[in-house]
Order: C-alpha cells, then structure tokens, then sequence
C-alpha cells in the first residue's frame, strides 16, 4: 500500500500564499504531476519543477476543507501507458498571476510500492489521489476544474466496477473468491480462483458460506436454541421444557457474481430472452467491486446476515391435538396447523387434503413471522453453492443418486421419513436407511432432490394459451408478498422464459438482474451432462413450480429438476414442502 509525507509547500507556493493575503489574486490550481524521481522531504520546498514527469492528471474536484485548507483530487490510470514506473514523488501546480504556472506543494512516496504498471492491452490499473493543503485563506481559491479533467469519485469507482468486469471475464485470481466455469456446449467444468485444487467437502469447510452451514435448532420468534452438536440440540422438534423447535440450516449470507461468457438470443419466436451457453459463476464471503448480495439475504428491499433453510422435508403440526403428524394422516387445518421441519416423521403430502402451494404457504406463514415455504431465491442459494463446490450440476453422481428408485403402488405417499442423515450433521453425503434406501444431504439439507417434490414459492409461469414445441413461457418472480397465478408487483418479469416440452436440460436461461436463477431454457441434454436433471413444461395458462423429483424419478431426479406443469389448485400425493425462516420477515 502506497504512504506518503506530508505536502510540503514550495517556496514559489508560499510567495503565491503572500499575494493572495495581500490581495493580488486568487489561487488556481491546475494539475498534479507524478514523477519517478526519489526526492527527500527536505528538498521538497526548494523545488521549482519536477524531474522525471511520467504523468499528469488534470485537476477533477476541489473542495474547501475549511477557512484555511482545501482538499484538490486528481486520479491516474494507466491507458496508454508504454512503461511502468514507480510513483515516487507527487507535484501539485498553480497558476501564478505574474510568473504563470508554478509547483506549489510536493509530497514524496516512502512505501516504495506506488508502482504502476504498463498498459497490456487488458487490465486497467489506476490511483486514485487526495491532497490537502493549507492556502491562507480558501475564499480565494478557484474551485473551477477543466471540464477535460478525469476521474471524479463517481468516476474512480465507475472505473474500479470496469477494472471488475476486465477481472471477471479474464478470470478472478483472488483466493478469497470461489468459482467455476461451466461450458455448457462443450460439457466442461473448470474451478477458478480460490476453488482451484480444493476438493468438495473437507476443501470448502473453511470457506464461511460453506462450512458456516450448520444445523440448528429455532424457535417459532426466530431464536436460535441450539446448534449440532450441542448437548441442548434436538432433532424431535421439542426442547426438554416442552417449547416447540424447527430443525433448520444456518446459512451465512454471501456475495456472487456472474460473468455470462457466451449468450445465444433464442431464435424460436419473438422476445424470448438468451441461453446461456458458457458462463463463470462466482461467490465470496466478502464484498467484492461488482458482487452483488445473494438476493436469498434480501426481502422486499432489506438484508439479512443469515437465512435458515429446512433441515427435512415438511411434515405437519396439528394444532387442536398439540402434536407433530409423523404418518402423513390427512387431517391439515389450513387456518391453524402448521409446517414443520423434524426428524421421524414421514412428509406431508396431498392425498386427499388439500396440500396446493397456496395452502402450503398458510401453513408454513402460521408458524410466525418471518417463516415461509421455500422460494426461488433461498432454493437458488443452495443450488449455487453446490455448483461451486462440485463443479457439476449433477449433484446425484457427486453426492447420491437419492430415494428416487423405490416402486410406486400408484395410491399412497411412498415417501421414506425423515432423519436418516442426522448422524451426518453438517456434512454432505448419504447414508442407506432401515428401508435400504439411500438418503442424502446437502451440508445439512436432507433430501433436496429425490424422496418427495417440494413446492418453490414466489416462481409463477404464464404460458401461452397455445403451448407446443418452439413456444416459451413467462417467468415472474418475487420475494415477498407470495401468490399465484399473477405477475403484478412484486413480482417481476425476469426476462426469461421456459421453454415448451419434456427432457434433460442442456440450457439456462439468462438475464441480468435475475442472472442467479437456474430455469432452463433448452432440453437437450442427457442424464449425465451438461446439467443431467430433467425438465417438465407442457400446460397452457398460469403455472406454479416444484422441485427435485420423487420416489420414482431415478435420474431424473436431481437439485436443478424442475417441474413446471402443475396448476396452482393441483395437490398430489407425491409433492410437499419445505420451511425457510427470514429473520426482516419477522420485522417486516
């Protein structure tokens, strides 16, 4: 990091002092110099001029401090710049009424690190400069600038969101950021910066949005009672002294970023967004020039530090018998039970009650403020985090295939029960349960694909009336304030559209406010690559989402399997849901 002395006024600088005190005139400055010549501070009030000029910057803002001080801002980059050369010696210069244009302050660098680079036709390096001198009286300072000048503060950080997009797109080196390339033409997956020689698992633990993942125990108010491997942890849904607890995730907040490498405009009809065909997905725990906050940490315009995702699958709390349903008995009370997230219990699904996703919602809302059923963007977290930390889609050959090849009788919820994975904890992996089935969990989500389909809140699809090959849909999405079958605010239109048909999906969809989303937009693919999750999207009219497959779905199953051919009444036995608690939700 650059130091500098302290500005030291020249002579000629003290005599143009004088003679604004007698009231000769004003002072105009107009230019700052950086010279590669190594000056001492001793000799800096003797200068008249510098030696060793590589560049000189206009003068972009000046701004009086108080009476006696005003601040003069300039920056530097390095367009155009042949040779690089160490900063080491700064002049500011003014206009002096009788002799002209004088050196009237100098400063000296003493770190030895103010090096700027040539310019290689690619990366843009910049200094961005602030110097603060005395002038006796700042009423006569000229506070007009050459309109010719660079760099405002607008400018400078303008210019560092460029110098991020260059780094994006040539490819972040930074070990405190995480990312994968995926070339969905090619089926390639390349870890980039900080991810390169990790592996998934024990590589990402130190990383906090991976390893901060931890399952806990919460209240219905949001508190958190007890984390895995405290003594007080439980997964039954009850603390010792009889108060009702959620087994949930704990998942820190972080930033991403998306560099769209190679987008195609879908060609089948009028208006119907890009796939993405090769694209660079990036996360950090920090804030980074042209990341931006996962919006799974932002609700109706409010940040969160955590979020907490459901631990299992929903099963139901009857309210009028003060007891969890752990056998799916269908007897929801949609004005007073509610969602819940417990080990033992087998998920709720809609046999004969009437489980849609609106009623999915009242439930899972009836537990308190701040709780809802899972939504699109709190699903996409996840799906984020595991696409970096696999470099794959296909979280079935990177993790387990899941409970996706059981036999189906054709009536009944065959849904295994929850809490096979608990010894797991925190870590991802499988385990085979009483049944042999294999279960699995995500850093403490259990059965994100395979064993039931869950609902995904605040995802409606509007389909043309007549749908068939070529056609596309309308995606809407929104965080807060959930309906169905609608589009107006807060939803917005996410300028991507799902495309018609049945198959493995070979593309996304992409726009860049909603760039975060997994929606496919194309379905050629197969059960392996490049995704290896199937797609279904076949009804006209207004349609809601569900997620991850069944008992029954084998390769089709999968964490970016998405099921787009439900109306909003439809309840089946093979579909349920998931909680989510976000705490501004609660303040809201």
């Amino acid at each position: 990091m650059a130091e500098f002395s302290k500005l030291v006024i020249t002579s000629k600088g003290q005599a143009l002092i004088a003679k604004m005190l007698a009231g000769s005139g004003n002072v105009e400055f107009t230019k700052i110099c950086a010279s590669s010549t190594q000056y001492t501070e001793n000799q800096l009030q003797a200068l008249t001029a510098l030696s060793g000029i590589q560049q000189t910057s206009l003068i972009s803002k000046i701004t009086r401090t108080n009476d006696v001080a005003i601040k003069v801002e300039a920056a530097f980059t390095n367009m155009g710049l042949k040779s690089g050369y160490y900063m080491r010696t700064l002049g500011l210069y003014a206009l002096d009424p009788d002799v002209g244009e004088i050196l009237y302050a100098a400063t000296v660098e003493t770190s030895g690190n103010c090096y700027m680079p040539p310019y290689n036709g690619v990366t843009v390096s910049g200094a961005y400069v602030q110097l603060i001198t005395t002038v006796g009286n700042a009423e006569n300072v000229s506070l007009n600038v050459d309109a010719a000048a660079v760099a405002t503060i607008g400018d400078v950080q303008d210019l560092q969101k460029q110098i991020s997009d260059l780094e994006a797109y040539i490819g972040y080196t930074d070990n405190d950021i995480y990312g994968v390339e995926v070339d969905f033409t090619n089926k390639k997956f390349t870890r980039l910066a900080g991810a390169v020689n990790r592996t998934a698992g024990s590589g990402f633990d130190n990383i906090h949005c991976f390893g901060g993942r931890r399952r806990c125990n919460l209240k219905n108010d949001g508190t958190v009672s007890a984390y895995y491997g405290d003594a007080a942890f439980t997964t039954s849904g009850k603390m010792t002294d009889g108060t009702p607890v959620q087994v949930m995730v704990e998942q820190p907040k972080f930033y991403y970023k998306v560099v769209p490498l190679n987008t195609e405009i879908i060609t089948e009809g009028e208006n119907h967004g890009q796939h993405i065909r090769k694209a660079r997905y990036y996360v950090s725990d920090k804030p980074k020039t042209g990341f931006k906050l996962h919006p799974a940490f932002i609700e109706n315009g409010k940040t969160n530090d955590f979020i907490y995702l459901s631990a299992f699958e929903g099963c139901l709390w009857d309210t009028s018998a003060n007891a969890y349903i752990l056998d799916d008995s269908q007897v929801a009370d949609f004005s007073a039970d509610m969602l819940s997230s417990i080990a033992n219990a087998k998920p709720a699904s809609g046999i004969t009650q009437v489980l849609t996703r609106k009623n999915t919602r009242l439930l899972a809302e009836k537990r308190g403020s701040g709780w809802e059923q899972s939504y699109a963007a709190t699903v996409a977290c996840s799906q984020l985090l595991m696409l970096i930390e696999y470099a794959t889609f296909n979280m079935q050959s990177a993790i387990g295939m899941g409970a996706v090849n059981k036999p189906d009788d054709g009536n009944t919820n065959m849904s295994d029960i929850t809490g096979a994975t608990v010894n797991l904890g925190n870590v991802s992996g499988s385990v085979t349960n009483t049944e042999g089935v294999q279960i699995i969990s995500y850093r403490g989500e259990e059965n994100l694909w395979g064993n039931i389909w869950t609902w995904v809140d605040g995802m409606n699809e509007q389909n043309p009336s007549t749908f068939e090959e070529g056609k596309h849909g309308k995606l809407y999405i929104a965080d807060h304030s959930f309906a169905d079958d609608t589009s107006t605010d807060p939803y917005k239109d996410t300028g991507i559209c799902p495309c018609f048909g049945t198959g493995y999906v070979s593309a996304f969809g992409y726009s860049e406010e909603f760039d975060w989303l997994f929606v496919p937009t194309e379905k050629i693919g197969n059960s392996a690559l490049p995704v290896g999750d199937f797609f279904w999207n076949q009804n006209p009219g207004w349609r809601v989402t569900v997620l991850g497959g069944g008992w029954k779905n084998g390769a089709n199953a999968g964490t970016f399997s998405l099921h787009l051919d439900n109306a909003s009444a439809d309840r089946y036995r093979i579909i349920g849901g998931r909680l989510v608690y976000v705490p501004s939700k609660a303040t809201a």
